[in-house]
């Protein structure tokens, strides 16, 4: 399947974000004792920010090759939060405290 160059950030924005819900499902759900740090936080709402940051990126920076890693860059920062809750369900890290 051909998928369009410029909807790979969307699709890898997406993947990262339901990868950081279902991670946090599953820290909250375990009576591992956890807490969402931010009662707030809605994946919806993360996607909308993602998807329209890298909308905006898509059409104001060239489409060569050192300006396309910006938009890919900003994709994969989506899994930071899938990545923390791993590491704190696993123990190696006591999470961000506030």
């Amino acid at each position: 399947m051909f998928v369009k160059p410029w909807i790979m950030p969307f699709i890898l924005a997406l993947c990262g974000i339901i990868t950081d819900y279902l991670t946090t499902t599953m820290g909250l759900n375990f009576f591992t004792g956890f807490r969402e740090t931010n009662a707030s936080y809605s994946p919806i709402w993360a996607i909308l920010y993602f998807w329209g940051a890298i909308a905006v990126l898509t059409m104001t920076l060239p489409r060569k090759r050192p300006w396309s890693w910006g938009t890919t860059g900003l994709a994969l920062a989506s899994y930071f939060g899938a990545v923390n809750n791993v590491l704190v369900i696993m123990g190696l890290f006591p999470g961000f405290m506030i």
